[in-house]
């Protein structure tokens, strides 16, 4: 007979003690293996914490220790009914719906109802990962996939080694781990400007470049000013992409607060000196530049970097793990993963793939169990 597993029971008591006297606690959070099933949001646990990679600082709470309030659908145990009033669960989180100019009697007032929908209106239990948000709206018709693109043919398989390294460039940084799909970054400095290839190791869906925003939200994605090329033209978030128009490579500013394509798809300033070259295998980025969108590039000194990829669809949609924040020292040609060299050894191939992201995954799963040491000691010597 199959029984439920469930969290070993904790707590921890704090007796009285003196007003001169304070207390301190430690605990530590033990997660449950990425390949663990998660039944409070049908997915592993191991997407769930992807999941909370992607969400933005801002709308995580935080709770006592180390708990958030805020993401109880991340804890196993959350639904659309551990929202509060005028929210509503959507992206896996509780999306607030004044932030979309509705309330609880907008829709119903239309005779509509109240769902978490996608820009081609289909709707999702909240659970899922996207472009979804709360609106007024009777669809009845449940998310599907983006067409996706035709992958790598097999004979792509043994080409990479050969294909993603060019012995005309000074330095190299090979943005591989064992959770992307595979990519290098290589570079030099010509003339005071930095001339950059960056292969991908994937079909064209798109490919980027640029700045991090060192204080951007989804570690430094969020106002980020990159370099990206797409295949396409005239994008919806309904449609994707033209492919009858011709690729081009652009300048973009990503939105601070909103991921999707949607909310930053005008390109900014004149186009690059870039181009994007698509084998049927793999993409690659080529520029040649001193600054991006009028932010120089130190290139006596470090910058930190974001790239990121996606041979999935036409929808400019979701990365996945195919990307990553690095730093480069141009140069000396010196790279690593993240914004501290001090953290680089750990982050070059961890699961999330990040410096800040990864110090709060820890803490967030409620079903794993915690230790706890509490220490009196005297305020006085």
């Amino acid at each position: 007979m199959l029984k439920k597993l469930r969290a070993t029971p904790h707590a921890v008591s704090l007796a009285a003690h003196d007003d001169s006297q304070a207390r301190v606690w430690y605990g530590r959070m033990i997660l449950p293996p990425k390949d663990a099933y998660s039944p409070g949001t049908d997915a592993t646990y191991g997407d769930v914490r992807n999941r909370l990679i992607d969400t933005p600082d801002a709308e995580v709470p935080s709770g006592f220790g180390c708990s958030s309030v805020g993401m109880r659908a991340l804890s196993g145990g959350g639904g659309k009914d551990s929202c509060e009033a005028n929210e509503l669960m959507c992206w896996s989180r509780c999306m607030p719906l004044a932030d979309f100019n509705i309330n609880e009697n907008t829709c119903a007032d239309q005779g509509l109802r109240l769902q978490c929908i996608n820009p081609r209106d289909q709707f999702s239990d909240g659970s899922n990962h996207g472009d979804y948000y709360p609106a007024c709206t009777n669809t009845t018709q449940e998310k599907t996939p983006y067409p996706a693109i035709t992958g790598q043919p097999d004979t792509c398989a043994g080409e990479w080694e050969a294909f993603h390294i060019d012995s005309t460039y000074d330095h190299q940084f090979n943005l591989t781990t064992s959770s992307n799909s595979g990519a290098m970054f290589m570079w030099s400095v010509v003339d005071e400007k930095i001339k950059a290839r960056l292969s991908f190791n994937n079909v064209f869906g798109y490919l980027s470049v640029g700045l991090a925003d060192v204080y951007g939200k989804k570690n430094g994605m969020h106002g980020a000013n990159v370099v990206m090329a797409i295949p396409g033209g005239d994008y919806s978030a309904i449609t994707g992409l033209d492919l009858n128009e011709a690729a081009s490579v652009k300048s973009f500013v990503i939105d601070p607060t909103g991921s999707s394509f949607r909310h930053w798809q005008k390109p900014v300033g004149s186009a690059p000196n870039a181009e994007v070259v698509s084998t049927g295998c793999f993409t690659t980025l080529l520029f040649e530049t001193d600054q991006i969108n009028g932010i120089a590039l130190n290139t006596t000194g470090t910058n930190q970097m974001i790239w990121g990829g996606n041979g999935a669809d036409h929808y400019m949609g979701y990365h996945g793990r195919d990307r990553a924040r690095f730093t480069v020292e141009w140069s000396t040609g010196e790279a690593y993963f993240g914004a501290l060299k001090a953290d680089a050894d750990s982050d070059a191939d961890a699961d999330d793939n990040t410096v800040s992201s990864s110090s709060r995954i820890e803490c967030v799963f409620l079903t794993a169990c915690i230790a706890i040491a509490s220490v009196v000691y005297s305020l006085y010597n």
